[in-house]
């Protein structure tokens, strides 16, 4: 564009160059002519500027890609955000496993409103906007390489805080530890182009574990493990209970999933999302919403003491101790959108 911008105004300008030349028979120079010819040598002076900026362009080589490029600000929208140092390694593509998985990349700070126009247009879904704490919002997405996994992996989470930084999860080391054996690295690499597209450049935090442990991943000795699963509900009606129950106040979303089930996406009372506050751990709200599989006329969760424990690598024993009734409030906050003829509602 900015090359025919040029052309076109070398064309203008030399046509009126043209036209205001002064006639070989012109034998009277007045005044009038000798502007003229002042304005002439000020125009041929621009064109001569011109021209050198249009030999500069041809001689850059134009680059062609059939990927989706990020567009760095949205139309009318006005990023007015700081950027930190991030110390964690960039994201690259790697040929080799590594030793540990980052749980989540982070990167600088963009409007809510840019990110999910970035998400749209990088191939994801928009399933729901959740507003967890102050300034932190959570979003919920999806593409079609997650929606292949049928499983928790099916919708990624995205936690935006505003003039902070923004943290989403790491498909592959959700995948090591929810798909296991069937989890082959760098099977999801195109969904983290894709999101580093829409980061601009995303780094590794300190939430880490070896590869080789997330398969068969539990806290300690006695805590459970991926498989140790938790049954909600059972029924033939049990999609149908969540519209009885109020859905927009309690699910975030639900999704549609090519084998059949259905991944629900459930917002907590918002006293369990302070335990986050707790431990000084708010900058992970992307944890939630929490999640629960219907499938086979069951309706099953993943035990809130595997999750959150794999979920936060970094927490001691001691943070969990803090939280030790959160589990149970999880379970809880779930369980009520499924009872039948239920009027309970959460407390806000």
């Amino acid at each position: 564009m900015r090359i025919k911008n040029i052309i076109l105004l070398l064309f203008t300008v030399g046509s009126v160059v043209y036209a205001e030349l002064p006639q070989a028979n012109t034998k009277d120079i007045n005044s009038t002519t000798k502007l003229q010819n002042s304005e002439i040598l000020t125009l041929k002076k621009r064109i001569k500027k011109l021209e050198g900026e249009l030999e500069t362009y041809k001689q850059v080589k134009p680059i062609a890609t059939k990927d989706l490029v990020a567009i760095k600000t949205m139309k009318n929208t006005k990023t007015n955000v700081n950027k930190k140092v991030l110390s964690g390694k960039s994201f690259t593509v790697r040929k080799t496993e590594p030793e540990y998985l980052t749980a989540y990349y982070v990167s600088n700070p963009q409007t809510l409103e840019d990110i999910k126009f970035k998400l749209e247009i990088n191939g994801f879904d928009i399933l729901a906007i959740d507003k967890i704490f102050e300034n932190r919002t959570v979003i919920s997405f999806t593409n079609e390489e997650l929606k292949k996994t049928n499983s928790f992996l099916s919708v990624l989470h995205m936690l935006v805080s505003n003039n902070i930084e923004i943290r989403v999860q790491n498909p592959s080391y959700f995948a090591a530890a929810y798909l296991k054996d069937k989890f082959k690295y760098g099977q999801f690499m195109k969904t983290l182009k894709a999101l580093d597209r829409v980061l601009g450049r995303m780094y590794e935090t300190k939430d880490k574990l070896k590869l080789l442990d997330l398969s068969s991943y539990h806290f300690m000795l006695g805590m459970p493990y991926y498989d140790d699963t938790i049954v909600v509900a059972r029924g033939d009606d049990i999609v149908q209970r969540l519209s009885d129950t109020n859905s927009t106040k309690h699910i975030s979303y639900a999704l549609r999933l090519a084998n059949g089930s259905t991944l629900v996406g459930h917002k907590l009372n918002s006293a369990t999302y302070d335990y986050l506050k707790k431990i000084n751990v708010e900058n992970n709200a992307q944890i939630f919403p929490y999640e629960v599989i219907i499938k086979n006329e069951k309706a099953i969760m993943l035990s809130p003491k595997f999750y959150l424990a794999l979920s936060l690598p970094l927490l001691s024993m001691t943070d969990f101790l803090k939280i030790a009734s959160v589990p149970d409030k999880i379970k809880k906050d779930i369980k009520i959108v499924y009872k039948k003829d239920t009027t309970a509602s959460f407390k806000k």
